[in-house]
């Protein structure tokens, strides 16, 4: 039996090596994504394919993406948890004006049988993400606020 940590730092390693195919195994087929309508891939997304087509979204906006200042958190008992909080931020460049960008993240991992069966991803920080990303791409219907959702045809 792996500890979840190990299956999460699987997931974020890909990060750093984009080999979208080493994460399959730790993914369960039906997993179930809800990544926050407040970054560039805010939406809810379903099984292994719907975790490669989020992260290919990420990667037709941003190159050399990675992960930084991870931290994990547990609950305080000696019993294996099938849960775990981590925080952090993502750097990488936007490939629209070739600038790094930081955005900060919390996210929540649920696992089951050794695999990662729903991701909750909640950014903040990211209306200057969201205003570079909608300058660049005047197409972009983002509202004045910059909030993103689904419907209004970012990434």
């Amino acid at each position: 039996m792996a500890i979840p940590k190990q299956i999460i730092e699987v997931v974020y390693g890909v990060f750093a090596d984009n080999n979208l195919s080493r994460i399959l195994p730790v993914l369960d087929e039906k997993i179930v994504l809800y990544i926050s309508e407040y970054g560039p891939a805010g939406s809810e997304y379903h099984g292994r394919s719907g975790f490669l087509n989020m992260m290919s979204g990420l990667y037709t906006i941003c190159e050399n993406l990675s992960v930084n200042s991870l931290v994990y958190f547990t609950a305080d008992n000696d019993h294996p948890q099938d849960a775990i909080v981590t925080t952090g931020f993502f750097e990488g460049k936007l490939l629209i004006d070739n600038e790094v960008a930081i955005l900060p993240f919390i996210h929540y991992w649920q696992l089951k049988d050794d695999r990662v069966v729903e991701l909750r991803a909640f950014n903040w920080d990211s209306t200057k993400l969201l205003h570079r990303l909608h300058r660049a791409n005047k197409d972009t219907k983002l509202p004045s606020n910059g909030h993103h959702n689904p419907g209004n045809g970012t990434p």
